[in-house]
């Protein structure tokens, strides 16, 4: 397989995680799923011959742990303030059906993050190219397979529905497919180095 050859490596669950090597940040905890994945990408590319592994990131998901817990943590409030409320006994089993929720919550959260790691897109940066995980498994692309697009879009934000507008980095394979982007600026700064010293089509 030549270096203009997309790799993939099939039966692989994919999930969190990234190769090994300086400057590799890992993002969210890393369960087995997660390990498992970080040994199979760094397996990946080293084999393409990718070198250093920079950075990955999701590519969507959210963080339904965090959610969990703080919407835990609100129903606490009420829980615990009706539980020591003058109310009678129908309020008390409000309360405890409130503060049953706020302790089962979390942990339903953290068990759908288990085993939804190997359903998270994820990208992966190295010297020599990326690495994009998914519930289909791992796909290598080098520098030179790949084009850089930069699109502009508005993005509705809060309750307010106010606007702004956002700058996204997009990557594309020989055939002109989208396979990922990203609006994080450093991140961005990051790609754009790396794809220009690869040989990628810039914008």
């Amino acid at each position: 397989m030549t270096d203009t050859e997309s790799d993939t490596e099939s039966g692989t669950e994919s999930g969190t995680g990234t190769g090994a090597g300086a400057g590799t940040r890992a993002s969210g905890r890393r369960t087995a799923k997660g390990e498992a994945l970080l040994r199979d990408v760094a397996a990946l590319a080293e084999r393409r011959g990718f070198g250093e592994a920079h950075f990955h990131q999701a590519l969507g998901g959210g963080d339904v742990g965090c959610v969990g817990f703080g919407v835990g943590a609100v129903l606490l409030i009420p829980g615990i303030g009706i539980l020591i409320g003058p109310y009678g006994p129908a309020a008390t089993s409000v309360a405890i059906a409130l503060l049953v929720l706020a302790v089962l919550l979390p942990v339903a959260a953290l068990r759908y993050e288990a085993h939804r790691d190997g359903r998270i897109p994820r990208l992966h940066v190295y010297d020599g190219g990326i690495v994009l995980t998914g519930a289909a498994g791992a796909t290598a692309h080098a520098w030179p397979d790949l084009s850089l697009t930069e699109r502009s879009h508005t993005a509705t934000y809060g309750q307010g529905g106010s606007q702004r507008r956002v700058e996204r980095l997009e990557l594309r394979d020989g055939d002109g497919r989208l396979l990922c982007s990203t609006g994080a600026l450093d991140q961005k700064v990051v790609i754009l180095r790396l794809a220009e010293a690869g040989g990628a089509r810039l914008p």
